[in-house]
């Protein structure tokens, strides 16, 4: 079994993350948010190869009518000055508009600052994901095959 831990750079001491999720209603609010979600991975790979700050992009779907992403960010600050210019200001006025118009879609919107210190990572037969695709890389011995020992929290 390929068992891989992984933590974060140096450089990093927050990580800031983002879960963006797309509730429809009806089919042509589907069809709305399958443009959008293809939108948000085609603007997330670009931000990644520019190095605007995005560090991994994940798809995820809940349901036929619930999906979204998940992204990581170098911080909060990279977050902000993305999303504060085209294409995401683009994509995101126009689904305001769909849903201030239309009420078939709904967009809910999380963002998480993780301390480094407080984020552990094991991958066991996977694909890379998540901190694998991007933070350092390492094998589970001793402590870190749990995680407790991962997050450096002795049993009291």
């Amino acid at each position: 079994m390929n068992r891989v831990i992984t933590r974060l750079p140096e450089s990093i001491t927050e990580l800031c993350l983002v879960r963006l999720g797309i509730q429809v209603m009806s089919f042509s609010a589907w069809l709305f948010a399958r443009r959008l979600r293809s939108a948000i991975a085609g603007d997330a790979g670009r931000a990644i190869a520019e190095g605007t700050g995005l560090l991994n992009s994940e798809s995820y779907a809940i349901a036929i009518n619930h999906f979204g992403v998940l992204q990581y960010w170098r911080s909060f600050d990279d977050l902000e000055a993305w999303a504060r210019r085209p294409p995401h200001a683009d994509w995101w006025r126009n689904a305001v508009e769909r849903m201030r118009l239309k009420r078939d879609i709904g967009i809910y919107h999380e963002t998480f600052l993780v301390r480094a210190a407080d984020i552990e990572s094991i991958s066991m037969n996977c694909r890379p994901a998540g901190l694998e695709t991007f933070g350092l890389l390492g094998e589970p011995v001793g402590p870190m095959t749990t995680s407790r020992g991962r997050l450096g929290r002795s049993k009291a």
